[in-house]
């Protein structure tokens, strides 16, 4: 039986350039995204140019909808079918003006966060059908500089994009080490790793949310992420060399953070990344899990 990746955001971007590279390892894939018709086009292509036995399919799930997250669940333990690899991909780069959830939690946090949490309690089980799971989840650069005000996660004091977005993958970061720690303290043989693709062309700056009222230097920030994320930075399969490395190799103890090891972390082969200093903080994600447990309603002591 073939061994099979689960990647939310695959429809494009790194979440692609991962499923082509576990697809070209002889992965079955799911292929998770809020874009079904966009999600169904990739899966087609990817078995047009790269053939062979196992199967891609699609699911459709809203990360910001806790209800979405939950329909998916039910229909997957319905069929029963393990995962090997769940990459916790799927993410925005947030809105000019701040946009709320219909819990009233801000956006990219919901997504990046609250939504892969969710998705990987609900998919645990597949998870400890598997011979050694992996869950990985996708950080990035901007940890090194964010900050995380566990009473203000929907940023309702002060809201600036960039900060929400840095928030968002220092929280990702943060959950990957402490469901490690929480792992290996159960000697659960699940393993969980952070990654993140340095410099890499991914859609995320033409996915970005407009509004209307959108002044004109919002705008023209707006335009400006999506042609630079359109055209700079190293492929999305280059990207994905950091997940496929924590997800299918030995190189990297679990619980790493790893990334690309040059010209700042932008390009290059894996390497162990640096961390901030608010992701060597451990109570600091000791205390996010607690608030995310609160935010979810679900208590969750994964093994």
């Amino acid at each position: 039986m073939n061994r099979h990746a689960f990647i939310t955001g695959g429809a494009s971007g790194l979440g692609l350039g991962c499923a082509t590279a576990f697809r070209r390892l002889g992965y079955a894939l799911t292929l998770a995204d809020i874009d079904g018709e966009a999600a169904q086009r990739a899966a087609d292509r990817l078995r047009r140019q790269l053939p062979g036995p196992a199967p891609v399919r699609v699911e459709v799930v809203d990360l910001s909808d806790p209800a979405s997250i939950a329909a998916l669940g039910q229909r997957w333990h319905a069929e029963g079918t393990p995962i090997d690899v769940l990459v916790n991909n799927a993410g925005i780069y947030p809105p000019s003006q701040r946009r709320l959830t219909a819990e009233g939690h801000e956006l990219s946090f919901a997504i990046a966060h609250l939504g892969h949490f969710r998705l990987s309690q609900a998919l645990w089980p597949s998870l400890q059908a598997a011979p050694a799971a992996r869950v990985v989840s996708i950080s990035s650069m901007v940890q090194r500089q964010a900050r995380l005000n566990l009473d203000d996660l929907s940023h309702a004091q002060r809201y600036e994009p960039i900060r929400a977005y840095q928030a968002s993958k220092l929280a990702c970061l943060l959950f990957a080490q402490e469901l490690q720690r929480r792992l290996f303290a159960e000697r659960s043989p699940i393993r969980s790793y952070a990654a993140h693709p340095g410099v890499c062309r991914t859609q995320i700056g033409a996915h970005r949310p407009r509004a209307a009222d959108d002044r004109l230097w919002q705008r023209l920030s707006s335009a400006a992420l999506q042609w630079g994320l359109r055209y700079v930075g190293q492929s999305p399969e280059a990207g994905a060399a950091s997940v496929i490395a924590v997800a299918t190799t030995e190189r990297f103890a679990p619980g790493s953070l790893v990334g690309p090891r040059w010209l700042g972390e932008s390009v290059g082969a894996p390497a162990l990344s640096t961390l901030g200093p608010a992701a060597r903080d451990a109570d600091l994600a000791l205390r996010l899990w607690a608030r995310t447990e609160q935010i979810t309603g679900s208590i969750w002591n994964p093994r």
